[in-house]
């Protein structure tokens, strides 16, 4: 039985269209509405006899006028589309049982049911719609996208997904209207068919403004025919699971350019297409990429030059991308955060079988993973000054390609530094920069994790000057190995690296002491402190230069006058602690009268 619910797509005043094997019937409502009961038994009957006597012209002009007469449209009719807009629902129905030719002033618009389809040019109302299309097309379909000329199908987007068909080849006939916002822009193509006639194009095509672009498998070589200098969008990510998706983005001799993008996220072999891309000027804060097979970078690893990827906010490479970062130009980029994860020591094999070291410039936080822990040791230290530095490796093989280094690496200027599980042993390895003072320095690891620190002698790993309050060490076995200086404000609370004699098991406990004893003298009353400086005014005390307190002249030269012999003793006695908090550079004794000398 004839099912007119089904078969009705769209209406055009009295008129509506009827989608059939054959091609789109447009008919009169009224006649498919008549409640005579003998007319309704014999519909079947009388539509074939209908169909037969119809006129299957062989040219149909569609205006937003139709004539009462009963069209018939098939393959064999050329439907001209001059100066309307119609629903997105007509056109693609017409583009698959008919031949159309597209002319100046067309566009469709989002179809309504009970709407008329079809408007005049002057009344288009440009509503957007969301472009989604998951099914396979007819050989008719792409003869028509052929026949249309570039950006000759005017229209608004809310949104597109096309996934496995040929409809993505329309692309380059869309007008897409300037003011829209695509909030995301999916193309899947697992056959080349489904993107040959967009990638045949010479010239780019604009889609307007997009928040979010996910491409995959053939759909990744699109980016490079798209106009994207001034789009924008918030979210980039292509995915290409073999090497022949994306051979044509690398034939390109050509970068292209993909405007300004805050995430970029790259999947398998589509990591190699970040050599193809000027990103100079882009400014992504976000750059991911993710490698489970070699092959997928083997196009980046074997080229000679860097490439530059501009400033970039945060950098995250995973698995073999690890690699790719010995590739990339950093010196000026300001990265604020680079993690690197490898969970297979093949993973990193490139990166450490690598003779010289490769910079990074500035990077405010460092963390590295598993094996990626033995990155750290091909970086080039020198003009790095590394905020925050966090290595973990909850396995002994993590750091076993480290540990076997002969020759120590240096990290330069590290502000805060984080070693955890098995990472804490790299610490065996390290040298740090004179002058560098960490403001932080955690050690989290159980005596399993630790054990190549715990066989290392007492105070023989050096790891420099730390603030007091940043100093977690939580193992005391651990504590008594290392050498370090605890600093807060300028002032040193303690320094096991020039008395040997302290136990080091209550180090930790003794500089938290003496911080309490310190803010207690802090709390002296006003009346006291300006006792001190009116005596030390009448006396006409002398204070000694910072630079000069250890001067043996100067101390004889302080003996004569005053008759003091406080400074007597071995030279950097750690009971004589610098205090700049009282103005002036002075001596406090922090022994156990806890008396000040002044000189």
């Amino acid at each position: 039985m004839f099912d007119l619910a089904r078969d009705l797509f769209a209406k055009q005043g009295d008129r509506i269209f009827l989608e059939k094997t054959r091609g789109v019937l447009v008919v009169s409502e009224a006649v498919f509405k008549k409640k005579h009961k003998d007319i309704q038994e014999e519909k079947w009957f009388l539509f074939w006899k209908r169909q037969e006597a119809l006129h299957e012209p062989p040219n149909f002009l569609l205006t937003h006028k139709i004539s009462n007469e009963e069209v018939f449209l098939t393959e064999k009719t050329t439907v001209t589309l001059f100066k309307i807009e119609i629903s997105e629902r007509l056109f693609f129905v017409l583009l698959k049982k008919t031949m159309v030719t597209v002319e100046e002033g067309f566009s469709i618009t989002e179809h309504v049911d009970n709407e008329d389809c079809i408007r005049g040019h002057g009344m288009a109302r440009n509503r957007p719609f969301c472009l989604e299309i998951q099914i396979a097309v007819s050989s008719l379909v792409l003869e028509n996208i052929k026949r249309m000329p570039l950006n000759s199908i005017g229209c608004s987007l809310k949104s597109v997904s096309l996934r496995d068909t040929e409809l993505i080849n329309i692309l380059p006939k869309l007008r897409i209207n300037e003011d829209c916002e695509i909030e995301e822009f999916e193309l899947v193509a697992t056959r080349r068919e489904h993107v040959a006639e967009v990638l045949a194009q010479e010239k780019p095509f604009c889609v307007g403004r997009v928040r979010k672009i996910g491409f995959e498998d053939y759909a990744v070589g699109v980016i490079t025919k798209m106009s994207l200098e001034d789009c924008g969008f918030e979210w980039l990510c292509l995915a290409a699971t073999r090497r022949e998706h994306v051979v044509e983005v690398f034939a390109q001799e050509n970068p292209f350019c993909v405007g300004g993008v805050k995430i970029m996220w790259l999947w398998d072999y589509a990591v190699g297409v970040i050599t193809k891309m000027s990103l100079e000027d882009c400014g992504v804060e976000d750059l991911r990429l993710t490698a489970s097979e070699e092959a997928h970078v083997a196009e980046v690893l074997k080229k000679e030059n860097p490439f530059c990827v501009g400033r970039v906010r945060k950098i995250c490479f995973e698995d073999y991308a690890v690699g790719v970062i010995t590739k990339m130009s950093l010196e000026d980029c300001g990265v604020e955060d680079l993690r690197l994860t490898a969970s297979e020591e093949a993973h990193v094999a490139e990166v450490l079988k690598q003779e010289n070291p490769f910079c990074v410039g500035r990077v405010r936080k460092i963390c590295f993973e598993d094996y990626a822990v033995g990155v750290i040791t091909k970086m080039s230290p020198e003009d790095c000054e590394i905020e925050d530095l966090r290595l973990y490796a909850p396995r002994k093989e993590h750091v076993a390609a480290v540990l076997k280094q002969k020759e120590s690496f240096c990290v330069w200027r590290v502000k805060n530094m984080a070693l955890e599980g098995y990472a804490g042993n790299v610490i065996t390895k390290m040298i740090f920069h004179e002058d560098n003072t960490m403001e932080g320095f955690v050690l989290d690891g159980n005596k399993d994790q630790l054990s190549r620190i715990l066989r290392r002698r007492d105070n023989s790993i050096d790891i420099g000057r730390i603030r007091l309050d940043g100093f977690r060490v939580p193992e005391r076995e651990v504590r008594r190995k290392l050498r370090y200086v605890l600093t807060d404000r300028g002032r040193v609370y303690f320094n096991n690296a020039y008395n040997p004699t302290y136990d080091n098991y209550n180090a930790y406990d003794i500089a938290r002491e003496r911080e309490r004893k310190k803010r207690e003298r802090v709390r002296e009353s006003e009346r006291e402190r300006k006792e001190r400086e009116e005596n030390q005014t009448e006396l006409g005390y002398t204070l000694v230069d910072r630079e000069n307190v250890w001067d043996e002249k100067k101390e004889r030269e302080i003996e004569r006058e005053f008759g003091f012999h406080h400074l007597k003793g071995p030279r950097r006695n750690p009971e004589y602690i610098f205090d700049k908090e009282e103005g002036a550079d002075i001596l406090r004794d922090t022994s156990m009268w806890g008396k000040n000398m002044w000189v």
